[in-house]
């Protein structure tokens, strides 16, 4: 099978960088704002242009590394450099040359693969700007405008000029999309990259390291299983404009993108209001979930302190109580391996396909214990019941009066049906229907014509 080629993006901050990435892939995935250094960890998206495909790649800017989180996107740039099949270098037309352009170009034509040099911002640039770029050495020059699209088709014919045709990727069976979603600081990166067994996610201990969604794909008992690390979410209150705004936003559509979330929790702070908050918003996405408390080596505790933690958050997080916890620490490894499985394993409950004929047994045993309670004189009477979907599993329940169906019946129902059938880590949803509700439709319909 053929592997798809890398094309690796790189450039000083502010260049352009993310927003041609976004141009390419045909997608707003990485985020773009004015200050300098927003992209930190390596973004992927495919692309295909006439015949060819090929993985690119959007790298954090190259500028001096006088920080740890510096350090390691430049080591990161590295790696892409080592593996690419093309190298992409960006520069500001509209500028002078810099250091840091004379470095993305070195680093470049020193990886010894073919090189483009893209003029990025061309729409705000003069010919006798753009003629003082060919001093970087780099002989194929192009100018392009991300934001208007001019001259992204010649850099695609450049780019596809230099590598092979390949098929496009076939996806018969889609990889398990996991998110690890959490507040600020709670080891998701240092797990994304425990999980994958390599350093890719830039780690830090500074609050807000990652911004963009990090995507990384491994291969789990022989199941694709694509993860997504996530930006911190801070209370809604506390979020501040720009970057971390846009970060939250995308963290909410990594939640709404993913198949099941990880709820990551720092054991020793505990977990906070902020982490019921996430646990209610992946409930309502209806997306499996896994509670982790992470850092779990670095607490002080005896033989109880687990029993303990355990009793509190499952009352704290008695709204998510199929939600299974585990216990992790990302430095040592201590149970990693165990969200795998329980990710597998929550993936084969989503898809769980009830008989209607066991279902309704189930049902009408449950109503004869327990009947649902009336109102005024209206008693509301469930005929029958079928399941209607998968991922996350949806029950329909036909019924006179569905609207006076109280909320402790539901979780009266939902308890005993995951007595009956295994659906761990899954929210079940439940939908009450009048049962002549089509029958009326129809009628209203026949009267209107």
């Amino acid at each position: 099978m053929a592997v798809t080629p890398i094309v690796a993006i790189v450039g000083r901050p502010n260049v352009g960088k993310s927003s041609l990435f976004n141009r390419l892939i045909g997608a707003r995935q990485a985020i773009t704002h004015e200050t300098p250094g927003t992209t930190r960890n390596a973004n992927f998206g495919g692309v295909s242009w006439r015949g060819y495909h090929f993985t690119l790649v959007d790298t954090a800017g190259l500028s001096k590394a006088d920080g740890e989180i510096e350090l390691q996107a430049q080591d990161q740039i590295q790696q892409m450099a080592d593996t690419a099949a093309v190298m992409v270098v960006v520069v500001d037309a509209g500028t002078m040359i810099t250091a840091e352009d004379q470095t993305a170009a070195k680093l470049a034509l020193k990886s010894g693969k073919p090189v483009i040099l893209v003029l990025g911002k061309a729409d705000t640039a003069h010919d006798a700007e753009i003629n003082a770029w060919r001093r970087l050495g780099i002989p194929t020059i192009i100018p392009v405008s991300a934001i208007h699209g001019s001259g992204t088709g010649d850099l695609l014919d450049a780019i596809t000029q230099q590598i092979e045709a390949t098929p496009a990727p076939a996806e018969t069976n889609p990889p398990l999309k996991l998110a690890l979603i959490g507040r600020p600081n709670v080891g998701k990166s240092s797990l994304l990259n425990n999980l994958v067994g390599k350093q890719k996610a830039v780690v830090s201990s500074v609050p807000g390291t990652t911004r963009d969604i990090a995507y990384e794909t491994v291969k789990y008992h022989e199941r694709e299983i694509r993860l997504l690390d996530t930006a911190g979410l801070r209370r809604r209150g506390r979020i501040e404009p720009g970057i971390e705004k846009f970060s939250a936003l995308r963290t909410m559509a990594a939640i709404n993108e993913s198949d099941i979330c990880v709820l990551v929790m720092d054991a020793i702070e505990g977990h906070v209001a902020g982490d019921l908050n996430l646990a209610g918003q992946i409930l309502e996405a209806g997306k499996g979930l896994i509670l982790a408390m992470n850092k779990w080596d670095a607490v002080d505790k005896d033989e109880k302190t687990q029993d303990h933690l355990t009793a509190q958050i499952k009352q704290d997080f008695q709204f998510v109580w199929w939600a299974p916890l585990v216990y992790t620490s990302a430095s040592t490894g201590l149970h990693t391996n165990q969200l795998m499985d329980l990710a597998l394993k929550i993936e084969e409950r989503r898809g769980t396909q009830v008989p209607t004929g066991p279902f309704n047994r189930l049902i009408e045993k449950l109503i004869a214990k327990q009947p649902p309670a009336g109102l005024k004189g209206r008693l509301p009477k469930i005929n029958y019941g079928t399941q209607t979907g998968v991922n996350p599993p949806t029950f329909a329940f036909f019924c006179t009066y569905p609207d006076l169906i109280h909320f402790s019946y539901r979780r009266y129902l939902e308890n005993n049906i995951r007595d009956e059938w295994d659906f761990t880590g899954t929210p079940l949803l439940f939908e009450f229907k009048h049962k002549h509700g089509e029958n009326l439709r129809r009628r209203k319909e026949r009267k209107r014509k």
